[in-house]
């Protein structure tokens, strides 16, 4: 491995031990494709609320220093979202 390859990967490292809890869940690959698949099928708040559901059950949902358990917000959802395309003009 070379030295860059190893800068690399130390730096990739450094940046997955920054992130918070919710911000590790919501990069989660799976997450997103699940997020994807349930706005295809209901609307976008009752999608949430059933992602947290979901999530919950699984107990991947952060758990904040009082004991309550952290919900995916609107803002933090609409992320989860492939971005709409722009439509091109003729």
């Amino acid at each position: 491995m070379s030295l860059l390859e190893k800068a690399k990967k130390a730096v990739k490292e450094q940046k997955k031990e920054t992130l918070t809890p919710m911000q590790q869940l919501l990069k989660d690959p799976e997450v997103k494709k699940t997020a994807r698949y349930l706005v295809k099928h209901m609307s976008q708040t009752e999608a949430r609320n059933k992602l947290n559901e979901i999530l919950e059950e699984e107990g991947k949902l952060p758990v904040r220093k009082n004991g309550k358990v952290m919900k995916i917000n609107y803002m933090q959802f609409k992320e989860l979202l492939p971005k709409p395309r722009k439509k091109k003009e003729a």
